[in-house]
């Protein structure tokens, strides 16, 4: 019964009345906030990092052109320390 008593007292509510214009408030600080600039700090860290990773991939791609393409056996020799020529006496 105590149960029955409290979910009763939750027929007692109502509906809370917003201030007028709130809606139109909210919107204004919202609209007003998407114009502001963005910090010049923010921008700088932003500039710094676009760079940094320019470079980077710069670098990756420089690199990955000057290694040499091998053939897949001339891979599987080289990965178990074979020897890659065919003298028997290493002269």
């Amino acid at each position: 019964m105590n149960i029955d008593n409290r979910l009763n007292k939750l027929k007692n509510i109502h509906r809370a009345d917003a201030p007028a214009f709130l809606f139109t408030r909210i919107k204004q600080q919202i609209e007003n906030l998407a114009q502001a600039p963005a910090p010049a700090r923010w921008r700088f860290a932003f500039v710094s990092v676009a760079i940094v990773l320019l470079l980077l991939n710069m670098a990756v791609l420089t690199r990955s052109l000057k290694i040499e393409k091998k053939s897949g056996v001339e891979q599987v020799v080289n990965s178990m320390h074979l020897s890659s020529s065919n003298d028997l006496y290493h002269e």
